[in-house]
């Protein structure tokens, strides 16, 4: 390379070798043709591909052009046109200022028709996408971050191959402003969130919402004391909440002409798609909570105290009642300005239990069991009872029966729950650990702590001001690393109640009925490990005989060389790694088979053929289904300073290949990162295969 005047860049006699065989083509230069610091507009590079399926055909990607506006904008616009009269466009525009703000505006549009249209069922379809990206730091106490991505049911199915692109059933927005006190005094955050799921074709906006939150306080807590008294453990928090919710759910979401937009603004529009008179719903909540951390002095014993207060206010409420005519309970709206409380009251108590023993099995001496009890009692009045007036009750058929139901029933924090509660929360945490002790020939003893069990937790509660079903489901749950390498999870749910002949629980043990204490509802266990092997790095391998000499001079080697003629082969040195992952799920059914999941997966595997190839894939089975997950194999060539890629997904829906050629030397990427038409070399030729039966 010559580089003249610090300005031009001249690359000098380039040759292409194959197999250590000079190509007769000698490549007299290459020229950049501006100053490396001078950022500049410029055409992008296309690739040829070819997609086999009825909409596409053979065609060109990332046809486009760059284009710099100044040191802070730049902006992009490629697009992918087939034969079929298919096309792709992407715009991107990219906006930055360091230490202040950055982001992008993405817009993707595509139209797909068949290649003729005389073919059966020829259509065509379009699809859009708008993708927003901000980030902005007003102070180092202040920030703002928005992430918006709106786009059409199929447009990752049709424009993209990535595997977990084209599972996405969701699309989320959302924007978040928050503020934090310089001295952490309080605490305030605004944010938004849109979900759009192309499944129910159903739009949900959850915000504009707000917190806001103060410090937690120690009124009574001194600077310096060697005693501390309980009440200087008495901690104080105050925080506030307001929500707003619009869910757009119209009744013919096939084929609704109304949008969710237009729902949005136009309130008569939401009642005539969903049938709904709640356009929009908002509410305030504020809880005050007084925690005492420390009721006793004893160092083993720990016994605390709550206390909780809510308080919500709403615009509107709700109001049902009996029509006699159609023989159904119907439900109005009532505007105006309506409050609402609710208290909790806690008392927990924990200690510490050890067991141990001396026992020794084979290089496992000395077993620990520790086990860390917690017993609460929570206390929550019946809101429902007629004193409080946030229930009323309605005749519910012609026959006068009748039912209790919430005024808040509709608003966004539901009201007070009903029902009285006088609960005991029992939860049971073990530890189990040994040493593995090894002594060698002199005598020397090492020690190494090991875990057996990490976690052996179990939790469940009883109620006892409920009429029924006072148990709740008892949960377990089980983590161990005691085996080098590999991570095992588990987790149970069991019941204690009998089913009714349809399904339900009643208020009868199994024990009294099929002699056995719990049936298991649903059980998971997971496993994972990984591996790796080989050298990095390039191994020398020097014959004894490899120096310089005339191979045909004998007199050397009394009386003969007895390597002559011989090639000397270089050691293969293949570096490797791959994790393996299980998971097993099972979940019992009423009058069914359970529902069970069984997949194996081998993720990350990679390994070199030689110094300058390399193969990696991720490939699965599920044991259920009797058929392998959606897997991708790839095998990359080195090429000093570009690396060519081949890659292939062959099982599943979305099948397809694609080759790709990309720089791998960082000197030379920063080299054409300032050349915006040289930084989109990245060549790439793909096929996508899609099944039709």
């Amino acid at each position: 390379m010559k580089v003249v005047d610090q300005e031009e860049v001249f690359f000098s006699n380039a040759r292409l070798y194959i197999l250590d065989i000079p190509y007769p083509i000698l490549f007299p230069f290459g020229y950049v043709p501006s100053s490396l610091e001078k950022r500049q507009s410029g055409l992008l590079t296309p690739t040829y591909v070819f997609e086999n399926q009825s909409s596409r055909g053979i065609g060109l990607q990332n046809l486009g052009w760059f284009q710099y506006f100044n040191d802070y904008i730049t902006g992009q616009i490629s697009s992918d046109v087939f034969t079929s009269g298919t096309f792709y466009v992407n715009t991107n525009m990219q906006y930055r200022k360091r230490d202040r703000f950055n982001g992008n505006v993405q817009i993707g549009y595509s139209l797909d028709r068949g290649l003729e249209k005389t073919d059966p069922g020829f259509t065509t379809t379009i699809q859009k996408s708008l993708s927003i990206n901000h980030s902005q730091d007003f102070s180092p106490y202040s920030r703002i971050n928005a992430g918006i991505n709106l786009r059409t049911r199929d447009f990752f199915t049709q424009n993209s191959l990535d595997i977990g692109a084209r599972a996405a059933t969701n699309s989320d927005s959302k924007l978040a402003y928050t503020y934090n006190h310089p001295d952490n005094d309080f605490n305030f955050s605004i944010n938004s969130q849109l979900n759009q799921n192309f499944n129910t074709n159903r739009t949900s906006l959850n915000g504009p919402n707000s917190t806001f939150s103060l410090k937690t306080l120690s009124p009574f807590k001194s600077e310096i004391s060697n005693d501390p008294k309980w009440y200087e453990s008495i901690t104080f928090r105050y925080n506030n909440t307001f929500n707003s919710e619009f869910d757009y759910a119209p009744i013919d979401a096939d084929t609704a002409e109304v949008t969710f937009l237009e729902a949005l603004f136009d309130p008569s529009l939401y009642r005539e798609a969903t049938d709904d008179n709640e356009h929009f719903k908002y509410g305030f909540q504020q809880t005050a909570a007084l925690q005492v951390g420390k009721l006793l002095s004893n160092p083993f014993l720990n016994l605390s105290g709550s206390a909780s207060y809510n308080e919500y206010w709403f615009p509107t409420s709700t109001r049902q009642f009996y029509n006699a005519d159609s023989n159904r309970v119907e439900t109005s709206q009532v505007r105006g300005f309506v409050t609402a409380r609710d208290f909790n009251l806690g008392l927990s108590f924990s200690t510490t239990f050890y067991g141990v023993s001396n026992r020794k099995i084979g290089k496992l001496e000395g077993f620990r069991h520790t086990l860390r009890p917690t017993l609460s009692y929570n206390y929550r009045p019946d809101f429902s009872d007629e004193q409080w007036g946030f229930y009323r009750t309605v005749q519910t058929d012609s026959l006068g029966n009748t039912r209790r139901y919430s005024i808040f029933a509709n608003e966004v924090f539901n009201g007070p729950g009903a029902g009285e509660q006088q609960s005991i929360q029992l939860n049971l945490q073990n530890v189990f650990e040994t040493k593995i002790v090894t002594r060698d020939t002199t005598g020397e003893v090492k020690e190494r702590k090991l875990k057996l069990i990490d976690n052996l937790s179990a939790n469940t509660s009883y109620n006892f001001a409920a009429d029924s079903l006072n148990f709740n489901d008892i949960s377990t749950s089980l983590s161990s690393n005691a085996i080098n390498g590999i991570s095992l999870r588990a987790n149970a749910n069991f019941s204690l109640y009998d089913l009714s002949e349809s399904g339900q629980r009643i208020n009868r043990y199994l024990i009294s009925t099929e002699n056995k204490l719990a049936r298991l509802q649903n059980f998971s266990v997971s496993a994972s490990t990984s591996f790796k092997g080989g050298r990095n790095g390039a191994q020398v391998y020097t014959p004894i005989y490899r120096r310089n000499y005339d191979p045909f001079n004998q007199s050397r080697f009394y009386p003969i060389d007895p390597h002559f003629n011989e090639v000397p082969v270089t050691p293969i040195n293949s570096p490797w790694s791959f994790s393996l992952n299980f998971n097993y799920r099972w979940q019992f059914r009423f009058d069914q088979d359970p529902f069970k999941s069984a997949t194996l997966n081998a993720e990350n595997i990679s390994f070199r053929l030689t110094p300058k190839w390399r193969f990696n894939t991720r490939i699965g089975y599920d044991f259920i289904l009797e058929e392998l997950t959606p897997s991708q194999f790839g095998l990359t060539r080195n090429l000093e300073c570009w690396d060519l890629t081949f890659q292939i997904n062959p099982f599943g829906e979305n099948q397809y290949y694609f080759f790709r050629l990309t720089l791998n030397s960082a000197q030379v990427q920063s080299l054409f990162q300032k050349l915006p038409i040289l930084k989109n070399l990245e060549r790439s030729s793909g096929t996508r295969i899609n099944n039709r039966n």
